[in-house]
């Protein structure tokens, strides 16, 4: 029975129905919506702080620059237009309390993105009865990405911007209408404005859509109609021309796109096929399967209706497929491999659509089966699982991560599991007329990608709440002691740049991060201050507050401190108290390290402990005596960095293995700078460090 049919049907019998049997048919659907709400909702508030740096805190930097500025800037420097999900959620940032508009965030995105169920029924519902059309509007928003929703991540806004230009866009191309195409247009051009440079494949696969549509529409057959066998290779030859022109004139000054297709054109074979296999995980294999067999079903091929959303759908299958694979290639080569399935997920409401077609179909193309079957065998067969646990990029082998993780199953038990969810997806298919067939696979389906997402949320939140307790009890402790004015962040040696992350996204009044030593502290700009004189000025600091970070003192009033950190009140310019260089949090150092005493006119002893407590092996040939060499004298500004002096002190001392010493250095005027240098480094046990001694300093006036 055709669908035009049963609209038909349906539109009579709605025709008498009185307005209480509607409001009594609509509360199923009410009731599940508030349901699917309330779930992420509950997800979202178990969620007490944000943990995914850095894209996290650069939303959030963006998003607070524009409530309180109308600009786009991180950390007070401007940036240039990213997405309208920093405008979306900027106007929270006008609450006071961080942690409430924290949480008016992380509600706000999980109605927004639950939004994507609205166009994904709109769409359904012109190709596939109502009941199926609802059931593809529930299953959109249940898929393990939309384990995204609590975070503050651009996804949040991007599926369902996605959903909407995919209805839009079919709309469009079946009705032609002037309104409808001016509203796919509008739609596609803005989201460039939601994702950039990803959703430029929405009007790509819109004008490939057209073009197809066009050809094997009337006028395309029409035009087909009189070709002869060479018209046909010179319009195939002259296909690839262009296409080859495109890629010369227009992407080849895309430096992502240049990069992985002439460079590295295996890795992105590797890299989307690793993609696309999480991504068929995540969603259960069926969906994939009958996604791809509804881009060809016969007895649907004279409704329009179907044949532009195959076109669609074929599209964006290309489209989003060769964009992961180029953005994953190119990122293995400047940051890290990883398996990119966030990128795909916008392709889940479109492959559910196609799933319910086929099983609302009499006949289905065996070889489109065929075809799928085997890509699924061999991303199951060949393709490595990532089962780090979360991981944000790949949130559809969560589900693969719980049996491993709880029950110790092995990488092959997941590969056979997968083989049998292959082999009841083929059954489904088989048999999807058989009503309770159809139910089975609708609950085992919907069943198994609830579980990946809630397992997916189950781990952000147990990081997250990780993080929550290494703060302190007080998350706004510094906006607290501050009222509003601005205040800098000063570390070094900063090893988890987390912490101070998350410092700062509860801190409002924290303006500036910066470091002494370069420690990378983005997104956003981390200067590194100058000393500029000896006795320890900084050039860069211009606020009234600085929160220094554990091995900074400064000459300053501490109004408070929470563990390592102490916030400074200024009494006048900012000046180091001291500084010290090369040293681990261990209290190792390597070749080489360094302390600086800034503060001047006093005397007093530079106290200096060293030796190797931490090492009680052998002295042997790979774990030698240290040798260390130790000059103290007067620190001077040379050549704008710290040095010491021409009056200076030697001293040659040995460093032995499991033993330590303490040398008082007297000192007779500030400021002061000892270099500890040791030759003879050693491994110790597992550390790949290069470590010459366990070092003290200290200063004691008199």
């Amino acid at each position: 029975m055709s669908t035009t049919s049963l609209d038909a049907r349906t539109t009579t019998r709605e025709a008498g129905r009185s307005l209480y049997d509607r409001l009594l048919a609509a509360i199923p659907v009410i009731v599940v919506a508030i349901s699917i709400i309330v779930l992420y909702a509950v997800e979202a508030w178990l969620r007490k702080t944000p943990w995914l740096f850095s894209d996290e805190a650069e939303w959030t930097q963006i998003s607070r620059s524009i409530a309180h500025t109308g600009r786009a800037a991180r950390r007070g420097q401007p940036i240039y237009f990213k997405s309208l999900y920093a405008y979306m959620i900027a106007p929270a940032w006008w609450i006071h309390s961080t942690a409430t508009a924290y949480a008016v965030i992380k509600y706000l995105n999980v109605i927004v993105m639950t939004t994507a169920a609205i166009p994904t029924y709109l769409l359904a519902r012109m190709l596939v009865t109502k009941r199926s059309a609802f059931i593809v509007a529930v299953l959109a928003v249940l898929i393990p990405g939309m384990s995204y929703g609590s975070s503050i991540v651009i996804e949040v806004l991007a599926y369902p911007w996605y959903a909407l230009c995919s209805w839009l866009i079919v709309r469009a191309v079946i009705s032609k209408r002037r309104l409808d195409l001016g509203l796919a247009v509008g739609a596609s051009i803005v989201a460039g404005f939601v994702r950039w440079p990803q959703f430029s494949t929405v009007a790509i696969a819109f004008a490939i859509t057209a073009g197809v549509l066009w050809l094997i529409g009337p006028r395309g057959r029409a035009m087909r109609s009189s070709w002869s066998k060479a018209d046909y290779v010179g319009a195939i030859a002259l296909f690839y021309g262009a296409l080859i022109l495109f890629n010369r004139i227009i992407l080849q000054h895309e430096p992502i796109w240049q990069l992985s297709t002439q460079y590295w054109k295996g890795r992105m074979v590797n890299l989307g096929l690793q993609a696309a296999f999480a991504f068929t995980v995540g969603l259960g294999i069926l969906p994939v399967i009958g996604g791809f067999a509804a881009l060809r079903v016969k007895e649907r091929s004279d409704d329009p209706r179907y044949r532009a959303f195959a076109a669609y759908l074929g599209a964006s299958i290309f489209c989003l497929g060769l964009y992961t694979a180029v953005k994953a290639a190119y990122l293995s080569t400047v940051f890290a491999t990883l398996t990119e399935e966030r990128n795909l997920i916008y392709l889940s409401p479109l492959l559910l659509i196609g799933t319910a077609i086929v099983f609302e179909s009499g006949r289905i193309s065996k070889w489109l089966v065929a075809g799928a079957t085997a890509l699924v065998l061999l991303l199951v067969l060949h393709e490595p699982f990532q089962l780090l646990f979360p991981y944000y990029e790949a949130p559809g082998f969560a589900i693969m991560a719980l049996p491993t993780r709880n029950w110790h199953w092995t990488v092959q038990d997941l590969r056979f599991v997968l083989l049998g969810v292959l082999l009841l997806s083929l059954l489904a298919l088989r048999f999807r007329r058989v009503a309770a067939v159809a139910t089975a696979a609708l609950v085992l389906g919907g069943g198994w990608m609830l579980a990946d997402e809630i397992y997916m949320t189950h781990g952000i939140v147990g990081i997250s709440n990780e993080f929550r307790a290494r703060l302190p009890t007080k998350l706004d402790w510094v906006d607290a002691d501050v009222h509003g004015r601005p205040v800098t962040y000063l570390g070094q040696e900063i090893t988890d740049s987390n912490v101070v992350l998350m410092t700062e996204f509860w801190n409002r009044s924290i303006k500036h991060v910066e470091s002494l030593d370069g420690s990378e502290l983005g997104p956003g700009p981390d200067p590194v201050p100058n000393v500029v004189s000896s006795d320890g000025l900084l050039d860069t600091l211009d606020t009234p507050y600085v929160l220094a970070d554990e091995g900074v003192d400064l000459q300053a009033k501490v109004v408070d401190s929470w563990a390592n950190m102490r916030l400074y009140k200024r009494t006048g310019p900012w000046k180091l108290l001291d500084a010290l260089q090369q040293v681990y949090a261990d209290g190792w150092a390597p070749g080489w390290s360094t302390y600086t005493y800034f503060k001047p006119g006093q005397h007093g002893v530079l106290q200096l402990s060293i030796g190797r407590d931490g090492y009680t092996g052998p002295t042997d040939a790979e774990h030698p005596t240290g040798h260390a060499t130790i000059i103290v004298g007067k620190a001077v500004l040379h050549d704008g960095a710290m040095a010491v002096g021409r009056d200076y002190e030697v001293k040659h001392l040995l460093v032995r293995n499991g033993q330590s010493q303490v040398v008082d250095f007297p000192v007779r005027q500030t400021p002061v700078r000892i270099v500890v240098k040791i030759l003879g480094t050693i491994h110790v046990g597992n550390d790949q460090r290069n470590l010459g001694a366990q070092v003290g300093f200290k200063f004691i006036p008199k």
